[in-house]
């Protein structure tokens, strides 16, 4: 089986549901039968933004809001307002993102994790419904016949995601399943960072994280860390201290969403080795224990790169897939 990390760039294109179909379909014309293809956190949400043309989020979501003013009104009124927004969407997201990564699965014969902010649903007629109020961000696995195998759900929350009214998940509900005959184990972007989370990954053989960073990748956090070397405490920190970990799969969103951009390097990390070609995150020391990782515009990731040298520019992160057979 090959799994194939994608690095997923967003574009003005993805705002229109033939061309973004067109684009995922496009990754999946890369597979065989058998094969596995993760896609990063956020990629389902590009379904809410349809036909909208806006120069920033906050004018997009006024435009969805007001799109689906209707519904909001009748049925999702003991909610907040943005919760009663992600509700409202749930047929948009049912259609354009559960049943078209279900049918893409079923179509090439692969198994797809994909991730979406969404409530669960049920189907009446031609129409999905949400069944409660919560709204979680969950990274779906559908199997080659389209199936859903299984679901995570993010537990730890960024400030933006509870600024939009997402829900958290119960870590008691963290668990690893099979695929395949490997163990798996799924941790959303900051769940990745968190050591009680990932305590329960730990029969895993192959953790998969899911990502899309809304900040400058080439620059300093508020904790006074370069984003890349904090970094090193999610997918590569997994590779090492896991006993059982083969290999940690991070594909991660890059390109703008109206005036948000993704930023970052996916990578795929495993147990360091001599023999390993070392490599390394923009501005981080060269390493092993890496099988593969996304390239810089004019930046290889073989070759170590001052900080002082990139820190604050507007830097090209290409769209690309990693890939590797197990």
């Amino acid at each position: 089986m090959n799994i194939f990390c994608v690095q997923f760039k967003v574009t003005e294109r993805d705002f229109h549901s033939d061309l973004f179909r067109v684009h995922v379909e496009d990754f999946y014309k890369k597979t065989e039968p058998g094969d596995l293809i993760i896609f990063p956190e956020d990629i389902g949400l590009l379904v809410a933004f349809e036909g909208i043309s806006a120069q920033t989020v906050t004018d997009a979501i006024q435009q969805v809001y007001l799109k689906n003013e209707g519904k909001i009104k009748e049925k999702f009124q003991d909610s907040s307002l943005l919760k009663q927004l992600f509700l409202s969407l749930t047929d948009e997201f049912a259609k354009g993102f559960y049943e078209f990564f279900s049918a893409l699965s079923a179509k090439y014969n692969v198994y797809t994790m994909a991730c979406n902010n969404m409530a669960e649903f049920k189907r009446v007629g031609e129409s999905y419904f949400p069944v409660n109020s919560d709204v979680l961000n969950t990274c779906f696995v559908f199997d080659e016949s389209g199936r859903v195998l299984q679901r995570q759900s993010k537990v730890n929350l960024t400030k933006m995601e509870a600024g939009l009214g997402i829900d958290c998940a119960r870590i008691e509900d963290v668990k690893t399943f099979k695929l395949n005959g490997i163990r798996f184990g799924i941790a959303i972007s900051l769940d990745a960072f968190s050591v009680d989370y990932i305590y329960r990954l730990r029969d895993a053989e192959i953790v998969v994280q899911p990502d899309a960073n809304p900040q400058r990748w080439n620059g300093y956090l508020e904790n006074g860390r370069w984003q890349p070397e904090e970094w090193m405490d999610s997918s590569y920190y997994i590779a090492q201290r896991l006993p059982d970990v083969k290999y940690v799969v991070n594909p991660m969103m890059v390109g703008s969403l109206f005036d948000i951009r993704f930023e970052g390097q996916s990578c795929i990390a495993k147990k360091a080795d001599m023999n390993d070609t070392k490599m390394g995150y923009i501005g981080n020391q060269l390493t092993s224990g890496f099988a593969g990782m996304m390239n810089i515009e004019d930046y290889d990731p073989k070759d170590f790169v001052e900080r002082t040298q990139v820190v604050g520019r507007d830097l090209d992160y290409p769209e690309g897939v990693i890939q590797i057979e197990v």
